[in-house]
């Protein structure tokens, strides 16, 4: 492993913000994502940090019904994809999850993103249903929901 999983810390921040603000040309509304992530999660905004910085993190949390949780962001870098990164932020956000209870996971992704749908089948996420343009026209988005134990 080239990296390590630890939380977010306040020198993570230009790295993390660098991979949310990749759809947000003003990078304001990826700034407010990633400070209060920072705030509201401590303990399940993870990064995965290497000799460069952050390779990758998950953003996850506890939703009003304490056994179910979310996760809500999950990116890595372009020179870490397919090198196991996402799938160990993944497996250290659902243990964290776990451990306070949380006893199922739901998370949204593009129908059309083929390695992050072979990486949650791969840890036993299921579709439960299609959500036609659900983050506005256009962008749908499958909700997947992992019960049971943790892989």
């Amino acid at each position: 492993m080239r990296w390590t999983v630890r939380p977010f810390e306040d020198p993570d921040f230009d790295g993390v913000w660098a991979m949310e603000r990749a759809r947000d040309v003003g990078g304001y509304a990826s700034a407010v994502v990633v400070r209060q992530a920072a705030a509201l999660y401590p303990a399940t905004f993870l990064v995965a940090a290497d000799a460069a910085g952050p390779a990758g993190f998950v953003i996850a949390a506890a939703s009003s019904d304490p056994t179910v949780g979310w996760v809500l962001r999950l990116k890595v870098r372009e020179d870490q994809r397919r090198r196991g990164c996402a799938r160990a932020l993944l497996v250290a956000a659902l243990d964290r999850l776990r451990a306070g209870g949380v006893e199922q996971v739901r998370l949204t992704v593009a129908p059309g993103n083929r390695p992050a749908l072979a990486l949650y089948a791969g840890l036993g996420f299921v579709e439960e249903i299609r959500l036609p343009d659900y983050f506005g026209p256009g962008e749908d988005r499958l909700l997947l929901v992992l019960a049971g134990p943790a892989p």
